[in-house]
């Protein structure tokens, strides 16, 4: 039986998640298994629309989990710093909120809360992380000198730096970079 840390980036456009088994070595990138979603509800200011894609991501992360095995899985999800005039992050809580509930609901699963940014300087190790483009330079290491699958989409590579972060919670040995 499998543990599974899974990670989610529950962007609205393309949501992205990775699951990494707890006994999981660094770089052997055949046992990470990742997920994006391209919902078809068009994206704009429709609040009908905007919960109809809410609702379908959380189904989509609903089965993430099922097909992981509820019971083996440890969730996190990308928390982000939020700017109060930036109504397009409170449809992102929204949603991962709504994810949230939904797992509780079927799963009894918490989904814990990661700051991004703290994900990345776990990654990032004792190199300097650029204030600038945090994400861009995290992904290019990612994908660079870790050599991780370089068909994943940006979001998978979120939701991977996120499942590092919570390996690191869980004790399993996680990614990060040496000076």
């Amino acid at each position: 039986m499998t543990v599974w840390i899974l990670g989610f980036d529950l962007s609205l456009s393309a949501p992205g998640a990775a699951a990494v088994p707890i006994d999981w070595r660094p770089g052997d990138w055949k046992r990470v298994r990742t997920w994006l979603d391209k919902p078809d509800e068009v994206k704009n200011d429709d609040r009908v629309g905007q919960m109809q894609r809410v609702l379908r991501i959380a189904d989509w992360a609903e089965q993430i989990v099922h097909e992981l095995g509820a019971r083996n899985v440890h969730a996190y999800r990308e928390d982000y710093g939020y700017n109060q005039n930036n109504a397009f992050a409170s449809r992102i809580m929204e949603s991962g909120g709504h994810v949230q509930a939904a797992l509780f609901k079927r799963f009894k699963l918490v989904v814990e809360p990661v700051r991004a940014v703290s994900a990345r300087k776990l990654f990032y190790g004792e190199r300097k992380l650029q204030q600038k483009d945090q994400k861009t330079h995290v992904q290019l290491a990612l994908f660079n000198e870790v050599k991780a699958p370089k068909k994943w989409d940006e979001n998978e590579a979120d939701a991977f730096i996120i499942a590092n972060w919570g390996l690191s919670e869980r004790s399993g040995k996680f990614l990060i970079l040496k000076r």
